[in-house]
């Protein structure tokens, strides 16, 4: 029993410090930045709980996978949301200023587009 249980508690650290280890690679991203972020975060009690398995203490799992269980739920409500809106456009406020023809040069006629800012 006692072989078991340490397999399963190395094999339990091996994963979690893989996906903790993952999550600090996808942190370097700035794309990825606020979820690598978190999913580090989220392994790193996984961590706990399967040192609780390895040192045969049930406090040290329960507590770890509490933990576990907490940051996933949280991590799976921030993945879905978006934490900063799109970034607007250059020309977007261009057209925007009063007096300017807001017709975008592809709309223009070629006569137009030849007095404009080239021409």
């Amino acid at each position: 029993m006692n072989l078991i249980l340490t397999a399963i508690g190395i094999l339990l650290l091996l994963v979690s410090l893989a996906g903790a280890l993952f999550g600090v690679y996808m942190a370097t991203d700035p794309k990825t930045r606020r979820q690598g972020t978190l999913f580090a975060i989220w392994w790193v009690s996984g961590v706990a709980a399967a040192s609780g398995v390895l040192m045969r203490d049930v406090v040290t799992f329960a507590v770890g996978l509490l933990c576990l269980l907490i940051a996933g739920v949280v991590l799976a409500f921030e993945g879905g949301r978006q934490s900063k809106p799109p970034a607007r456009r250059k020309n977007d406020s261009i057209a925007g200023t009063p007096g300017r023809d807001e017709r975008r040069d592809s709309e223009k006629s070629t006569k137009e587009n030849s007095s404009g800012r080239y021409g």
